[in-house]
């Protein structure tokens, strides 16, 4: 989830990963990133009653709309 955020690509590649400033990677942005998770954990929770929380957070719809949802987050305001 960091370096979806940090990165802002939706498959970064390890070239995107080595060129990431860790000095964006402050206790602020880690709490407004898990703050996402939760809402995002949320939803999929209310929309399958039969999938529990390991199921949930396996499955390639989830990551999909997670990744989206960091990607396209725009409050996060990080400077390149």
């Amino acid at each position: 989830m960091s370096a979806h955020t940090l990165t802002r690509l939706r498959q970064p590649t390890p070239r995107d990963l080595l060129n990431i400033d860790l000095v964006h990677l402050s206790d602020d942005l880690m709490s407004r990133m898990t703050g996402t998770l939760e809402q995002n954990f949320k939803s999929a929770l209310r929309q399958s009653k039969a999938g529990g929380v390991d199921r949930i957070a396996r499955t390639p719809e989830f990551t999909g709309k997670l990744r989206q949802a960091v990607v396209s987050q725009s409050r996060y305001h990080i400077e390149r």
